[in-house]
């Protein structure tokens, strides 16, 4: 196993924090839901009950990749589904463990370095299409799954008018996450956009944002510009650093701050994808 690639998400664990929620993923809200965080939860809740409908007769072992905290595998398990849950985060590892009783099998690993035998009848990627390189990972999910086995993908894709967009890093097209399915073997059997019902997750997050996160942070340097000057200076300097032709601040930025509803809908959209296993590669 490949240690570099098991880590500690900061921005994830940071929302984990805040949220006190055991989901890590988009919310489904219904269209008279108020910006609230008791709404959020609820509508990451009925997320996880909508994504279970796609779920085809005959499924009983299902794969969570990027499984979080367990708030999926939780539901999966409610459901009689036999779940195991594979993450690289230690920390969200923890917590998986922690919330499911260890009830439910969990391995600290990424998906291309996930070694079984056993052979799955449904993988889930719930908003981990996004982490992990497209094509690669298709053959990967090709080996785990049964002759006819399902993958079902929940996750926001780039429009074709977004090729440069520049996060998340592996973010596909999605004619071209469509055609890679294809040719490595899978048929799609339904597809759905749910982009109008989690746009409010976007919402709330920069409500939250820039009412509370940002003025707190700007409070702390403030402090430091005039009670503790040289760490502050330090501060500035640091966060001028390039890495990657990107200064470190660009590069918090880029994963702390929302991204606008507006952006959001003339580059991406939200997709439900039910694939199923026709060929082995």
């Amino acid at each position: 196993m490949h240690r570099k690639n098991i880590r500690v998400h900061p921005l994830l664990k940071f929302y984990l924090d805040l949220s006190k929620t055991n989901h890590l993923h988009f919310g489904y809200w219904n269209e008279e839901d108020a910006l609230t965080l008791e709404n959020c939860q609820r509508a990451q809740e009925r997320y996880t009950d909508y994504l279970i409908k796609f779920i085809p007769d005959g499924v009983k072992n299902v794969l969570d990749v990027g499984c979080g905290v367990g708030g999926n595998a939780l539901k999966l398990q409610a459901h009689n589904y036999n779940v195991t849950g594979i993450c690289p985060d230690p920390y969200q590892g923890e917590l998986f463990k922690k919330n499911t009783k260890d009830q439910i099998p969990f391995f600290l690993t990424t998906l291309k370095d996930f070694e079984t035998k056993q052979q799955f009848d449904l993988i889930l990627m719930s908003e981990s299409v996004q982490y992990v390189p497209c094509e690669s990972s298709l053959r990967k999910i090709s080996q785990l799954l049964r002759k006819d086995g399902y993958l079902l993908a929940l996750d926001y894709f780039k429009k074709d008018n977004a090729k440069d967009l520049p996060k998340p890093s592996f973010l596909p097209l999605f004619s071209y996450y469509l055609e890679a399915a294809q040719k490595l073997g899978f048929k799609i059997i339904k597809r759905v956009d749910i982009t109008k019902n989690i746009l409010p997750t976007l919402d709330y997050g920069n409500e939250v944002f820039y009412n509370y996160i940002k003025p707190v942070l700007n409070c702390i340097l403030t402090v430091l510009q005039v009670h503790v000057r040289p760490l502050y200076w330090l501060l500035t300097l640091f966060l001028k650093i390039r890495i990657k032709g990107k200064t470190i601040r660009q590069s918090i930025k880029n994963d702390i701050v929302p991204l606008k509803r507006e952006t959001f809908e003339r580059y991406l959209f939200y997709q439900v994808i039910l694939m199923q296993k026709e060929r082995e590669i």
